[in-house]
């Protein structure tokens, strides 16, 4: 389970994003042992305050790792999407989408937009209301990971108004300058975000720290991310 943070549901469902190891072949033997061995995504879910929990079905097709979740707005109204971000190895992010709370996804895609660097990195998916009078879609998303295509380094926050459209997605603001690598997103109250990411100035595992951001709405009727 983890790295990262759950969520609560508007239905007010509780979600836990993890990833479990699948048995993919077995070694024939007196007893036989497991010899290949695929990672998927997954959550847990539950509906009766943490009392009791349940384990929804793996994101298919290529192998995902670590995962976030956040609930977004669906084509009805009264049936809100979750949204699934997940670590992958071929050069981009996998993303999936659940219409049933985490029961099952549908097939994840590679979004472009979204890079990974050689192995991937863990990243950070946080959902929060559109601003007043702004366009896109009523939640929007943010997202944070490393920038860089080849390295763990240059930990970039990115800003999506239009969640269910991969392309929707803006160009990073750069938080962090440098070696970076696993980090966490929390909307907090007021319009500001915070960002927990391990980073340094020679390895991207020196030390853990703490920033906060906002969305500034003061140029041309652009939001952009600012710190504090």
């Amino acid at each position: 389970v983890g790295p990262g943070h759950g969520v609560q549901l508007a239905s007010g469902r509780l979600v836990v994003p993890a990833y479990a190891y699948y048995i993919q072949g077995w070694l024939c033997g007196v007893v036989p042992l497991p010899c290949c061995t695929r990672q998927h995504a997954l959550v847990f879910y539950s509906d009766d305050g943490g009392r009791s929990w349940h384990k929804g079905a793996p994101l298919g097709g290529e192998p995902t790792g670590e995962c976030q979740v956040a609930e977004i707005s669906g084509s009805d109204a009264l049936r809100p999407l979750l949204y699934c971000s997940a670590r992958a190895r071929r050069g981009y992010r996998a993303v999936a989408v659940s219409p049933d709370q985490g029961l099952r996804f549908q097939p994840p895609v590679r979004c472009r937009a979204l890079p990974e660097p050689p192995q991937g990195c863990q990243g950070s998916v946080v959902g929060f209301a559109a601003p007043p009078g702004a366009g896109g879609e009523p939640t929007w998303l943010l997202y944070s990971h490393p920038t860089d295509r080849h390295r763990r380094r240059d930990l970039g926050i990115y800003l999506n108004p239009w969640p269910r459209d991969g392309a929707g997605w803006r160009r990073p603001w750069v938080l962090h300058p440098g070696p970076a690598a696993y980090s966490d997103l929390a909307a907090c109250p007021g319009g500001v975000f915070g960002c927990l990411l391990e980073c340094g100035t020679t390895s991207s595992y020196q030390e853990i720290t703490f920033c906060l951001f906002a969305l500034d709405t003061s140029s041309r009727g652009e939001r952009n991310l600012r710190a504090l």
